[in-house]
């Protein structure tokens, strides 16, 4: 086994820290700041520990083969974080969104992937799981 870290920040200018907060915070949204095709979240009216987001990475996805965010901590207008399953390669990771503000009306936005796996399964997903977060960090900063 090998443990697959993936790690992406970026500055988001003229977009203040609640701003950001506001979008990626709200997980029924995911699917608008986050590169995936589909993204269904369970949450109820606020979103907190015990929610679930279910993300179809390709257009063709079954929805047995989804991608399963569950959320696990939650520090509201700062960070969150959530257990990851059914990644090919990947047996178990956690996956989280820290946004800091900064001087000037700027926010920083941290996207961090940790997991265990093994062989090249793994590897390709972390790679794919790097590139899509370098998506999702443009469609932030646009």
């Amino acid at each position: 086994m090998a443990f697959i870290v993936v790690r992406d920040e970026r500055t988001i200018e003229n977009h203040d820290a609640a701003e950001v907060w506001a979008l990626v915070a709200d997980l029924a949204r995911f699917g608008e700041w986050f590169p995936v095709h589909n993204a269904i979240s369970m949450t109820g009216d606020l979103p907190q520990v015990g929610n679930i987001i279910f993300l179809s990475p390709t257009r063709r996805s079954d929805p047995a083969a989804a991608i399963r965010l569950e959320v696990r901590a939650w520090e509201a207008g700062r960070r969150f974080e959530c257990d990851v399953r059914e990644v090919p390669g990947i047996e178990e990771g956690r996956f989280s969104v820290t946004v800091t503000g900064l001087a000037g009306g700027a926010a920083t936005v941290t996207l961090s992937f940790v997991g265990e796996g093994a062989g090249i399964a793994a590897r390709i997903s972390g790679y794919e799981i790097g590139r899509r977060f370098r998506g999702a960090l443009d469609r932030l900063a646009s």
